[in-house]
């Protein structure tokens, strides 16, 4: 513990330079483990959208998260949530592993445009070259900021790229009266996780639980893009100072019970959230399927996951008093669920490369081994008995084989 203490405290006396050198070591590290892993699996993972997977886009999830703190410390503050710091994260979908971050005090604001513009342009710049061309970029309406859209709009307009984002939207007059003029037959249902449509068993339906029954059957979600009646409606252009590609989608949703509606949801009895796109509206093929628009920001709750486990590898909790010495442990603990990433990635299959850093921790990293050398090899003793022992060995002769760095 006190080597790991001084080490933070060298990091934090560095400042922003010593910062800056482990940022571009760990990207230098990561075009090599994207290497590999192209190599492996043939190219990095796609992005899961529903039943659908998105080839070759790289996927960008920008969300911030409120760590507690028991104990005053350095630019801890009261928030929405209680008192602590509010560190704001970029994560990649496709490997699940953070690509920049930044420790904020506990009051920051959840959409402060600046904190995120400066993440976006750090994680785009964590990318390896041949991966920045074709993004995808998410980001929660409690993140989104006129600054924010402006920023991705002018990413997309660069010539060779191209950045697609799904940002969410606030629900505001314009747009109650937009959902108000909304014909019944332009809501399309929604799809879920399994590209199946969203409905459920009505309550008086018949004993044959597959049956085709129209009656049987509740529609639990839906999507219309409300574009149109924001921009040519009888009130003019009501985007105009919105980027001209930029599109609004709404989806509509049964509530949950125990779920708060607004007055206007209560009216209705739907639960709304929208959302708002630049994807151009002459695509064709599934990926310009209403459903699948919706499907694709949905998706963005993946990143509460990556947080949630990255809490597990010491972004939940910060021992320092002083603000560097935590920004310096913010550092280390993304720089730990990177390396949990790239070991899924390219060591582990089945359910080890899906598990996460408690699993891999009793499987994986405590497992009690040996490095031997001989015959100018280095062997791994491990217990034969230990129910994982062959995934230890096999992950280990793969980053065995894993080309040196210079």
């Amino acid at each position: 513990m006190p080597t790991a203490w001084r080490t933070l405290a060298e990091i934090a006396g560095g400042g922003e330079r010593a910062l800056g050198r482990i940022s571009a070591a760990v990207n230098a590290a990561r075009r090599r483990a994207w290497a590999a892993a192209a190599t492996r699996h043939g190219a990095l993972p796609g992005i899961r959208i529903a039943d659908k997977v998105l080839e070759g886009v790289t996927g960008i999830r920008l969300d911030a998260s409120v760590v507690t703190c028991h104990s005053d410390k350095e630019g801890a503050e009261p928030n929405f949530k209680g008192f602590g710091l509010h560190p704001l994260g970029a994560w990649c979908d496709n490997t699940t592993e953070p690509l920049s971050g930044m420790l904020r005090p506990g009051s920051a604001g959840s959409n402060t445009a600046a904190d995120h513009i400066t993440v976006l342009d750090a994680a785009i710049e964590a990318l390896p070259p041949p991966h920045r061309r074709r993004l995808m970029v998410t980001c929660d309406g409690a993140g989104a900021s006129h600054d924010l859209i402006t920023r991705l709009d002018k990413l997309a307009a660069r010539p060779g790229y191209q950045v697609i984002y799904s940002v969410g939207w606030e629900l505001g007059q314009r747009e109650k009266a937009a959902l108000a003029k909304v014909p019944g037959q332009a809501w399309q249902i929604a799809v879920d996780e399994r590209g199946e449509v969203r409905e459920r068993r009505a309550d008086g339906a018949c004993g044959d639980l597959r049956c085709a029954h129209r009656e049987c059957w509740i529609e639990e979600a839906h999507v219309t893009e409300l574009t149109g009646l924001l921009r040519e409606g009888p009130a003019g252009d009501q985007l105009a100072g919105w980027p001209a590609l930029m599109r609004v989608f709404a989806r509509r949703e049964r509530p949950h019970p125990g779920a708060q509606l607004t007055l206007f949801e209560a009216e209705d009895g739907w639960r709304y959230s929208l959302w708002v796109t630049n994807l151009p509206a002459h695509l064709r093929g599934w990926r310009a399927n209403p459903a699948y628009i919706d499907a694709a920001h949905r998706v963005h709750a993946r990143v509460e996951d990556a947080i949630r486990t990255g809490k597990d590898t010491g972004i939940g909790r910060f021992p320092p008093e002083s603000m560097a010495m935590n920004e310096a442990w913010f550092s280390a603990a993304l720089i730990a669920a990177t390396l949990l990433a790239w070991l899924r990635l390219l060591a582990l299959d089945d359910r080890l490369a899906r598990a996460e850093p408690k699993t891999l921790r009793y499987r994986i990293l405590h497992a009690a081994a040996r490095l031997v050398r001989g015959g100018r090899r280095r062997r791994l003793k491990i217990q034969a008995t230990w129910p994982w022992a062959a995934a230890i060995v096999a992950a280990w002769e793969r980053i065995s084989a894993l080309p040196q760095a210079p």
